[in-house]
């Protein structure tokens, strides 16, 4: 700010007290004026150099700059609380616009986290919404966003009525969107990194009917953003898409091809080598294939290859003589997702299903073993889902399960008591899986279990296995 600025706004300011203390009326074009250049000044500045990764040291000043300007903005509101409280009535348009521009620019700081932000700037921007909420009468910033209107009337375009004695809200969400879509597009939204933020942060205040709503407004940014090459903008952008997936209806994601293009996007993704990345990924990947392949238009057709098909086909690809342990617990942690959705069609990949699981369980993976866990969750959930072929494979899935008793109850094991009885758990739910799919097949494998020679904690373990499969179901 210039000194004539500051001298601007401390008038204001002092007016703004002297008006509380008397019977006068707020100016709304002053206000207006001062409250757009107020916003301007508390805005997180462009960054000069959007092709590289920022720091927190490419935002020093910011956050002390905008504690400031929030408190005056506060200030603003807190003379607007005060002046409807003694009956001055505010236009809708006056309303509209400092709601949503106050709002973004709050919007900007709300995670002290974000480069550009801290706890006390954070806090400002809390003190803002709560402003905000106080002015259009509303409990939290979600009602402020999604207004309170009955199903029968239309208040899109108004502030505040009372219809029969009730007070309704307006819905500012639209126009929020509307603000925020003017700047943060896919040509310019890595100068402004905070606009990508404060569209994180608005998409997780919106439930389901109201992502719906807006989706025009919602998909294109994740999109854009998701496509960039950092690896925090992909995961931003691959947490937005998940959002929007779990929280909108499967033939609204159809319409217009919405689903086929975030799969699309997607799909490119696939192919990198960022653990972080894929943890995330596979999740949203699958959630967007259940949405294309339950598509009515695909009842009673009979096709080759599913998406879904694509999916894991990559998923073991990968997973096959992956060396990082990293990318092995992601893709460990995948596998039940994935197969889970395949359903029955999970029959076409077992041999190499049984590969995978195979080499994943004879491998130590760390005092936790949570890549063994998963992987036999991933086998409890093919076996569910594929049983009536399953006699096929439990050769090979119960001679997995000997020798990973064997491994985890040596005398070197370097598992803990507890990880060894989560894991035998495990061991053991699979076998009554594998006992009701196939019976006659497990129980004639299980024979002849108790003479093994193997030490005694792992015979112990065998004998409970052959008590299961020794059950008259």
């Amino acid at each position: 700010m210039t000194s004539v600025d500051d001298e601007k706004l401390l008038n204001l300011l002092e007016q703004l007290n002297v008006t509380e203390t008397t019977e006068n009326k707020v100016c709304e074009d002053e206000l207006t004026s001062t409250i757009s250049y107020v916003v301007t000044a508390s805005r997180v500045p462009p960054f000069r150099k959007p092709d590289m990764p920022y720091t927190t040291s490419d935002f020093e000043g910011v956050a002390d700059n905008a504690e400031v300007q929030l408190s005056v903005i506060s200030r603003i509101l807190d003379s607007i609380c005060s002046a409807k409280k003694r009956g001055q009535h505010f236009s809708p348009l006056f309303v509209r616009n400092f709601v949503v521009s106050c709002f973004l620019v709050a919007s900007e700081y709300s995670d002290e986290s974000w480069e550009w932000s801290s706890y006390k700037t954070a806090c400002k921007s809390e003190n803002v919404m709560n402003k905000l909420c106080e002015v259009c009468n509303c409990e939290s910033v979600q009602e402020l966003l999604t207004g309170m209107p009955p199903d029968d009337v239309d208040y899109s375009s108004i502030d505040v009525k009372s219809i029969n004695g009730r007070e309704r809200k307006v819905n500012y969400l639209k126009f929020v969107l509307q603000g925020l879509s003017e700047i943060l597009n896919k040509n310019n939204w890595k100068t402004y990194p905070a606009l990508k933020m404060s569209y994180w942060w608005i998409l997780q205040q919106l439930d389901r009917k109201n992502v719906e709503e807006q989706m025009a407004y919602l998909l294109p940014p994740a999109l854009f953003i998701v496509d960039d090459w950092e690896q925090q903008n992909k995961i931003l952008g691959l947490k937005c898409l998940h959002y929007i997936l779990k929280n909108t209806t499967g033939s609204e994601l159809r319409w217009y091809g919405r689903a086929a293009v975030i799969y699309d996007a997607l799909k490119a993704v696939m192919y990198t080598r960022e653990a972080e990345v894929l943890e995330i990924l596979y999740p949203t990947i699958t959630e967007v294939a259940n949405v294309l392949e339950s598509d009515p238009s695909n009842t009673g057709k009979l096709k080759s290859e599913s998406i879904y098909d694509a999916i894991l086909h990559q998923l073991l690809r990968e997973m096959e003589h992956e060396q990082r342990l990293e990318l092995r617990s992601v893709y460990a942690a995948s596998l039940p997702t994935v197969l889970s959705a395949m359903g029955i069609f999970g029959i076409r990949w077992s041999k190499e299903v049984m590969d995978v699981c195979s080499d994943y369980l004879a491998t130590f993976d760390g005092p936790k073993a949570s890549d063994r866990f998963n992987i036999l969750k991933a086998l409890q959930l093919y076996v569910r889902e594929c049983w009536p072929q399953i006699h096929f494979h439990v050769a090979s899935i119960m001679q997995m399960l000997v020798r990973l008793l064997y491994d985890v109850t040596d005398e070197d094991t370097a598992l803990s008591p507890q990880i060894i009885d989560v894991v035998t758990q495990e061991v053991e739910t699979l076998v009554k899986l594998l006992y009701l799919a196939a019976p006659k097949t497990t129980q004639e494998l299980c024979c002849g279990l108790e003479s093994i020679s193997v030490h005694p904690q792992c015979q112990m373990l065998l004998k409970k296995i052959l008590i299961i499969t020794s059950v008259d179901k």
